[in-house]
C-alpha cells in the first residue's frame, strides 16, 4: 500500500481546493476580528430563556446587547435591558421607572399618579405581588417583564441600582423571521 492516499469519488480541481481553503481562512479571520471588535465595542450576545418578555421576545430568540450607560431621564423608559437580579442571574426586562420617579405598581403602573400606557404588557398581575409606592433614588431604575404573570422583576426584588444593569438590548438576530432592531417604547400616559 505504499503511496496510497484517499481520493474523493469525484474529481475536485486543485484550484478549487485552493480557493476553498483561502475562503475558509478569510472567514475564520473575519469571525475572529468581528468577535474582537464586538467585544471592544461592548457588544455581546444573549439567548432569551424564559417567558417573562413574551410575546415581544420568545424563548430561543438571540439578541445583541450593548454595554452603555443609561440616560437618567425619561429616555431610558421603554428600553429593554439586561440586568443582574439579586441572585446574580441575568434578566431581560423593560425599564418603567427612572431616578426620581414615584411609582405605584398594581394592575397598572402609575407614575406620579398618572397611569402609564403599556402596549407591550399583558397577563394579569398576581395579587400577592408587591403593590406599594416606590420612590426611586438618584441611581435606581424600576424594571418589569412584559408578561406580568410570568415575570420575576422589580415587584419582587425592588428597584435596581444602575450598576446591576449590564446593557441595552439592540437587535434580535435569530430566528431569521424575527430579525430586526429593537425600538424603545417611549413613555406615554393615559
Amino acid at each position: 500500500m505504499r503511496g496510497w492516499r484517499w481520493r474523493p469519488p469525484f474529481h475536485i480541481p486543485r484550484t478549487f481546493r485552493a480557493i476553498a481553503a483561502l475562503a475558509a481562512a478569510v472567514a475564520a479571520i473575519v469571525v475572529t476580528a468581528s468577535r474582537w471588535q464586538a467585544g471592544r465595542l461592548g457588544i455581546y450576545a444573549i439567548e432569551v430563556a424564559g417567558e417573562s418578555m413574551t410575546p415581544a421576545f420568545e424563548p430561543g430568540d438571540f439578541l445583541l446587547v450593548r454595554r452603555a450607560p443609561l440616560p437618567p431621564d425619561d429616555r431610558a423608559c421603554g428600553l429593554v435591558v439586561c440586568a443582574r437580579g439579586p441572585d446574580d442571574r441575568l434578566l431581560l426586562k423593560r425599564i418603567v421607572g427612572v431616578p426620581g420617579d414615584s411609582l405605584r405598581i398594581g394592575t397598572t403602573v402609575q407614575v406620579a399618579g398618572r397611569t402609564l400606557l403599556e402596549p407591550y404588557a399583558h397577563g394579569e398581575t398576581p395579587t400577592e405581588q408587591y403593590r406599594g409606592v416606590h420612590e426611586l433614588g438618584p441611581d435606581e431604575y424600576m424594571v418589569l417583564g412584559d408578561h406580568r404573570a410570568a415575570s420575576t422583576d422589580s415587584r419582587d426584588f425592588g428597584p435596581l441600582p444602575t450598576h446591576r444593569i449590564e446593557g441595552i438590548a439592540l437587535l434580535r438576530y435569530w430566528p431569521p423571521g424575527r430579525i430586526g432592531r429593537l425600538p424603545r417604547t417611549p413613555r406615554q400616559f393615559a
